[in-house]
């Protein structure tokens, strides 16, 4: 291809290229493997996801990055949106070469709002250095539901003004590093009570609730200059009762163009989620998007998949299903933006990887810190230092498709026990729903150790209880032998809602490394609590 500003070359490209770049698609490995190649020379693909599989070190990733730039060269002319889901928390793909900012949660708790744009910025010249150049996130879904499964703490809290603000000011960091930025999951998922990954959930709200509380963060980043928003595969019934927003034209071109007035690029979530797949068929799917007024299929799918969306949207073209010009406003939008990114920010790409980067560990752990939440603790038994403890906690464990990498993190159980040491502090892994035959063997364990040892306190360590009874009923248990027990929640700060009768409870918002050491240090009474809820009725 000639060398020009890229959207000079819609009129150039063929329907085959033109089709390439409406898809997002995933590979398997850390290297561009000659089968891979070959398929996405031949498909034309233009623009890929990664997950963690893909990421190992900060060096290989970019590494890869450029094999995925050439080959699109080589097929198109045109360079790749390369992007992944660096939301922070407990959804990062990326661990070498970047930062593990906390959850967008634990940002609000500390109280250190003002830095969101900082964050962003940090976030974004990392990936961008790594070749990664489009970001999903932020979430900007207000959480208000305490049994949502799939948001919880990705949320900025349940305010909508505070989730506008937070967006906002991420969209300018991680924009302004190059990085565009992939607002989600437009029109709102934090009212939901199913995984889309694993069903398809319904909103039942009517248009005055949404326009007050959903919508209202997705008009804020849309207002400040968001240049892409990823769709939820959602059916609102106020505006469509049939199909997802991800499926709707009445969603994609009516609400989102029309009355929300947003020019920029439309992405899909995962075209491979149970709500698209099992209601739809992925192929149907695609189609169905393209015709709704989408621009871009993301598909974490391996390689006939792939081949058989490209074929279905190929050939609904073909069969006047799909009308050209929606094809070449979906190419012709595909372009604008990768100029932006691809060509006029390409001094970005000139930035070199880091193993670490201590300005941006430093801002990560002062908001880890400030983070931490004393909700209650009405015996005063904090701190904990030189008390004899008996610990109760699960493993790391993975609770939805994005924590892919929840077993790498730290065992808490294992670290505070560690801590306790000297005082005999005995730890008890539990399951993340443990059944009744394993709430007894834990009680009869700690009666017959208490026995023994006389503990002053049980440390309960709660992870998404609010989803999973058995560790109520443990609670419960536990509570009834009138032991004083402190809580510390590893996830939602939600589970106080099941666990009121704890003495003392600690909101952490994440199963973490950096959250487990700080979690130590304010039992030990070696760190302050300074942080507030970002969530209300607790």
């Amino acid at each position: 291809m000639p060398n020009k500003n890229l959207p000079e070359l819609l009129p150039e490209l063929s329907l085959e290229q033109k089709i390439g770049q409406l898809f997002l698609v995933a590979l398997i490995g850390n290297t561009l493997n000659d089968e891979y190649r070959e398929h996405y020379l031949r498909h034309k693909l233009g623009n890929f996801i990664y997950f963690a599989h893909n990421l190992t070190d900060y060096k290989s990733i970019r590494k890869l990055s450029d094999s995925l730039q050439n080959t699109t060269n080589e097929s198109s002319g045109i360079p790749a949106f390369i992007s992944a889901d660096q939301e922070g928390g407990m959804v990062i793909r990326a661990y070498s070469g970047t930062t593990q900012f906390p959850s967008n949660m634990a940002i609000t708790a500390s109280g250190m709002s003002d830095s969101i744009e900082q964050v962003g910025e940090m976030v974004g010249k990392e990936l961008r250095a790594l070749g990664i150049n489009l970001n999903h996130a932020p979430v900007v879904d207000v959480n208000n539901n305490a049994d949502n499964p799939i948001i919880g703490i990705r949320s900025y809290g349940d305010k909508q003004e505070l989730v506008s603000k937070m967006g906002v000011g991420y969209v300018h960091g991680l924009q302004k590093s190059g990085v565009m930025a992939n607002a989600k999951h437009f029109p709102g998922h934090g009212d939901t009570n199913l995984d889309s990954h694993l069903d398809l959930p319904t909103i039942e709200h009517d248009m005055n609730r949404l326009n007050a509380i959903e919508i209202p963060p997705f008009k804020a980043v849309i207002a400040n200059g968001v240049d892409s928003i990823m769709t939820a595969h959602i059916i609102f019934k106020a505006i469509d009762s049939e199909v997802p927003a991800t499926l709707s034209h009445k969603i994609m071109t009516g609400f989102l163009r029309g009355e929300l007035g947003f020019e920029g690029l439309a992405i899909t979530d995962c075209m491979t989620m149970n709500a698209i797949k099992d209601f739809y068929t992925m192929e149907k799917g695609c189609v169905m998007a393209i015709k709704a007024g989408v621009d871009i299929l993301c598909l974490c799918a391996k390689l006939d998949v792939q081949a058989s969306c490209y074929n279905a949207v190929l050939e609904a073209v073909k069969s006047g299903e799909i009308p050209m010009a929606r094809i070449d406003e979906a190419v012709a939008r595909i372009l604008k933006y990768k100029q932006k990114y691809l060509v006029d920010m390409k001094d970005k790409d000139n930035i070199q990887p880091l193993e670490k980067y201590p300005e941006h560990e430093a801002l990560a752990d002062e908001i880890g810190r400030k983070s931490i939440t004393l909700v209650k603790d009405n015996k005063n038994l904090l701190p904990l230092a030189g008390k004899k403890v008996f610990i109760i906690s699960p493993a790391p464990t993975r609770t939805m498709v994005d924590d892919e990498r929840i077993a790498k993190q730290e065992n808490f159980g294992v670290k505070v026990a560690a801590a306790f040491s000297g005082s005999g502090g005995e730890f008890t892994e539990i399951s993340i729903n443990p059944d009744d035959k394993e709430v007894k063997a834990v009680l009869d364990k700690f009666n017959e150790i208490d026995k023994k040892e006389g503990y002053d306190v049980i440390l309960f360590a709660s992870y998404n209880a609010m989803l999973n009874p058995g560790q109520i009923r443990l609670f419960e248990a536990l509570k009834a032998t009138g032991k004083q027990i402190v809580v510390v929640s590893l996830r939602v700060p939600y589970d106080i809602l099941k666990l009121q009768e704890a003495d003392c409870y600690i909101a952490a918002y994440e199963y973490t490394n950096r959250s487990i050491n700080n979690i130590i240090k304010a039992l030990l009474g070696e760190l302050e609590f300074v942080g507030k809820l970002p969530v209300s009725n607790l």
